[in-house]
This record gives structure tokens, C-alpha cells and sequence, in this order.
């Protein structure tokens, strides 16, 4: 993964984190053919649904576009931080859509995006609530926040 012009480094580690902890599943996003990108996106396979991550906070505007679009998309949010999670989730709640939403220490995120070169090594593993990071040989761990228990 290339880090975009305008990009920051934090959103390239929740990009990471998003794509490993889905195993590979998610593929860094094209347009897809709708109004907005996903950073993160699988299609729909055997009849489930596609699967949209965002790493970062989505505008009300985008969550209505989830909205419109509920029988479509799971939707995924990773963030930094357990406070704009906790509010992301009541706004999201308040708006009727369902969406996963992943918050991890602001320390650990810095941390990992200060560690970052050209070229990385990155593996991670998401187990109790816990999400331990292997980055250039380094390790990393942090606690994770999810509004949905059944996330881990």
C-alpha cells in the first residue's frame, strides 16, 4: 500500500489495521461506482453483503449515504480514540444505521504512524479485545474499543 498525496500517517495505520484484522479480505478501494470512496472495500460474496471500512470519521452526509444503501453494505469505521468512537456511535444510532465501529489507543496509532518507513513489515492480531501489532520487526499493542461486543 502506497501512502496517497495529502494522506496523513495515522490514516495510513488504520488502513493497515483494517486490512489485516479482515485477514486480507479488504482491498485498498477504486471509486467502486458510488458517491463516495470506501478507504477499504469487499464486494458482496454468496450472498452477503459488500463490506465498506472507513478510516476515518465519516460526514453525517456519508452515514446517510449508508443509510440509503442499509441492504447493501456492512458498514466498518476505524479511529482513533474512544471518545470520537462513542460519539460516531450515537450518531450513527441516531440516524438508524447499524456499523461497526473500531477505536484504538491515541498513543499506540502515533506510535505505530512514527514507526512507519517506505517500505514495512505489518502484522497484527486482534484477540480479547486486544489488538498486538508487529511492525518492522518492533511490537506494538494496544486495547481496542468496539461498539458491537461481538466484534472480537
Amino acid at each position: 500500500m502506497e501512502k496517497k498525496r495529502g494522506q496523513t500517517r495515522v490514516r495510513v495505520v488504520l488502513k493497515l489495521l483494517a486490512h489485516e484484522m479482515f485477514s486480507g479480505r479488504l482491498r485498498f478501494s477504486g471509486k467502486a461506482g458510488f458517491t463516495f470512496k470506501p478507504d477499504l472495500y469487499a464486494g458482496a460474496v454468496d450472498g452477503q453483503k459488500a463490506l465498506w471500512a472507513d478510516c476515518e470519521e465519516p460526514s453525517e452526509k456519508k452515514i446517510m449515504f449508508f443509510r440509503s444503501r442499509k441492504d447493501i453494505f456492512s458498514v466498518f469505521v476505524f479511529l482513533q480514540g474512544k471518545d470520537p468512537a462513542l460519539a460516531l456511535a450515537k450518531l450513527f444510532k441516531r440516524h438508524s444505521v447499524e456499523a461497526v465501529i473500531y477505536a484504538f489507543e491515541e498513543e499506540f496509532i502515533q506510535k505505530l504512524a512514527g514507526a512507519l518507513y517506505r517500505k514495512n513489515t505489518f502484522k497484527c492480531v486482534l484477540s480479547g479485545g486486544r489488538v498486538q501489532v508487529t511492525l518492522n520487526g518492533s511490537a506494538y499493542s494496544s486495547s481496542v474499543y468496539s461498539n458491537i461486543a461481538s466484534a472480537f
